[in-house]
């Protein structure tokens, strides 16, 4: 079975299924993550009181985390309910949004890595490249622009190495890859780094997929789900010219998927 055929399949089985996420994300774009998902046919749940988080993440279909926007009480509900998702196998993923800026997010997420074993790692290059520990350069939370694809690949490889994880590195070409085999992702338009959210939006989306689909097919499923939408919403924006509407045209190009005919994938 190809992956085009298989991607419309997991689709309707989240809209069937309407799993439960738990995402514990930054206050910037929970609401888009939560939006994202409702589009997609997931119910989202958004807690991330210390007191509760593991008690909800036993309930879920995966766990999403974000480090966006960091603080110490979501630092200390993420390892709680990635502690919850380890021992009742629910699938995690974690989304490493600024770990090159500062050793607190370096530290932590290792820590998370080394006792949660998400089953999906997501970063741009240089998040990638500074939680493998070798050299890196980050300005603040980067649009994800990587270097030369195999330059790129290489990293993601030993990050899935290292982490015994699927990587999923972001860039123009989103990256996929558990150490052995490896994807391009092609969709997706520039008009998506100019709206916040849209790859934690995208965090949100792999962790629906993760419900119903391996670690590898989860982040192939997110990355071609989202790039798909973004050019969904690019064709709304030549027509009305609204940097608003096209943040809103995700969300109609997420509810409006149904087959992978116009997906770009390449192997690597």
């Amino acid at each position: 079975m190809t992956f085009q055929t298989q991607f419309p399949q997991l689709l309707q089985r989240i809209k069937a299924d309407s799993p439960l996420i738990h995402c514990i994300t930054n206050h910037i774009s929970i609401h888009d993550c939560a939006n994202a998902l409702l589009a997609l046919g997931a119910s989202p749940i958004m807690a991330e009181h210390p007191g509760e988080v593991a008690e909800i993440t036993a309930t879920s279909q995966a766990l999403m985390v974000n480090l966006g926007n960091i603080s110490d009480s979501r630092m200390e509900a993420i390892a709680a309910a990635g502690e919850t998702a380890r021992t009742h196998h629910i699938p995690c993923m974690i989304d490493l949004v600024g770990v090159g800026c500062s050793q607190l997010r370096r530290s932590f997420a290792h820590g998370f890595l080394l006792r949660a074993h998400p089953a999906v790692i997501k970063g741009n290059e240089s998040e990638i490249r500074a939680i493998c520990g070798v050299e890196h350069h980050a300005r603040g939370i980067d649009n994800g622009e990587h270097g030369p694809l195999a330059q790129a690949l290489t990293v993601a490889k030993q990050a899935a190495r290292q982490f015994h994880t699927v990587v999923l590195l972001s860039g123009k070409t989103d990256l996929i890859t558990d150490g052995v085999c490896a994807f391009g992702v092609e969709n997706g338009d520039p008009l998506m780094a100019r709206v916040t959210g849209t790859g934690c939006m995208q965090g949100a989306v792999v962790a629906a997929f993760l419900a119903v689909a391996s670690p590898l097919e989860a982040a192939l499923s997110g990355a071609a789900a989202m790039g798909l939408a973004g050019e969904y919403a690019a064709e709304q924006f030549q027509s009305h010219g609204s940097i608003s509407q096209f943040s809103l045209g995700i969300l109609d190009g997420l509810f409006s998927l149904r087959d992978a005919a116009a997906l770009r994938m390449i192997p690597l």
